[in-house]
């Protein structure tokens, strides 16, 4: 049955709660905002997701990466070992090399030298020990003398070898530099060194 209310509006019995044309008027609006808030949230938890797998197959690959890294360090450890004992053996036999040319420079020199000290050696006295380095040269010997002159002897030795050209060209210096007499037998020795001081080369 249908009801007619013919009285004015402002007779009419005004019902309290929503008006109807207004709920359909925001009704889709308020729906379009509540879709839009979910697609962007499902847009966002996906992102979130897409982000976390990017990163676990970053990380993944570094890994690999990072393994096979180590592996060739590893295989390349042995081979760095062998290149290390092989530059030591090379440097010890460059050495080598070195010191023996420098030896072999100076055998005539010495070769020379040593003839020189036998030549020149006057009678009663001889040689202990003959020490050559870089540097200098250390004669070490004794004289024996029934006349007592065995200091006499010693410096006609280091004036012989002064005035021996060949011999003393290459020596800044060549002294006498310690004289010690003793007794062997009942007769009157005296040890002596001789230090010659090479030039520098």
């Amino acid at each position: 049955m249908i009801q007619i209310n013919l009285l004015p509006d402002e007779l009419k019995i005004k019902t309290k709660g929503r008006n109807i044309d207004q709920v359909l008027v925001k009704s889709p609006m308020a729906l379009i905002r509540d879709q839009a808030f979910i697609y962007a949230a499902a847009a966002m938890l996906l992102l979130f997701i897409l982000a976390h797998l990017y990163l676990a197959v970053l990380l993944v690959s570094k890994n690999g990466q990072l393994v096979s890294l180590n592996q060739k360090w590893l295989n390349l450890a042995g081979q760095k070992k062998e290149l290390d004992e092989f530059n030591q053996g090379f440097s010890a036999v460059s050495q080598d090399t070195s010191l023996l040319q420098q030896l072999n420079r100076q055998r005539f020199l010495w070769a020379k030298k040593l003839n020189a000290l036998s030549l020149r050696l006057p009678a009663g006295v001889w040689f202990n020990q003959i020490t050559i380095n870089a540097k200098d040269i250390i004669i070490q010997g004794s004289v024996i003398s029934l006349q007592k002159q065995e200091v006499s002897l010693i410096n006609k030795l280091l004036e012989n070898l002064k005035a021996d050209s060949e011999f003393s060209k290459d020596f800044v210096s060549f002294e006498l530099s310690n004289v010690q007499k003793k007794s062997i037998g009942g007769y009157d020795v005296a040890d002596f060194i001789l230090t010659g001081a090479l030039k520098a080369r």
